[in-house]
């Protein structure tokens, strides 16, 4: 079997290939390294070829005081956390990203790190296909917007039922009750 994308009998979408479930299953082991105990957020940048270009998880920067107690300030983890998708960027060698995938175990990206998606030229991120809490909607709806207008395909897949979709627009996005949203929570991916 190829790492191809292969269509299956009845669906119209093609499910993710072996090399799409074997990089999920690696940003979710990449996301346990977070010491956060609200969102353990992973990520794995891949290039073209299939080989890992970096990987990273949300947390304090290199250096910093890492203790447990300081992810429960929530205003100090929002300003300080380095969410999974930049640091897999980061961590990575490489100069330019075209053609490369990422690969994030929790939502979609949030608007900031979908700018840094957009500028270092990433053309797919995969993440699941889980419910976006109500208080981060219209920042991943800016992301999703975001990163379609610069031609980036967004695969979602959903592992209770092994379905996978790509996403077309931002409203595509499976969003909570939108009752009791807190404007000051801006950020989805490690918050």
């Amino acid at each position: 079997m190829s790492g191809e994308a292969m269509a299956i009998s009845g669906f119209d979408e093609p499910w993710l290939g072996k090399w799409d479930h074997r990089f999920l299953d690696r940003a979710a082991v990449v996301a346990t390294y977070s010491k956060d105990p609200s969102s353990k957020v992973g990520a794995v940048l891949v290039r073209p070829d299939n080989t890992t270009a970096g990987e990273g998880f949300n947390g304090f920067p290199a250096g910093l005081d890492d203790s447990p107690h300081l992810y429960l300030d929530r205003d100090y983890k929002i300003a300080t956390v380095i969410h999974a998708e930049e640091n897999a960027i980061l961590n990575s060698r490489d100069h330019s990203m075209v053609g490369y995938t990422l690969f994030v175990s929790g939502l979609p990206p949030c608007c900031s790190c979908a700018s840094k998606i957009i500028q270092k030229g990433i053309s797919r991120v995969v993440a699941h296909d889980r419910k976006v809490p109500a208080r981060w909607a219209q920042n991943m709806r800016w992301a999703v917007a975001n990163m379609l207008q610069k031609g980036i395909v967004i695969d979602l897949f959903n592992s209770r039922t092994g379905r996978w979709r790509s996403v077309n627009e931002p409203d595509d996005l499976w969003i909570e009750e939108e009752v009791g949203t807190d404007p000051s929570q801006i950020c989805g991916c490690a918050a």
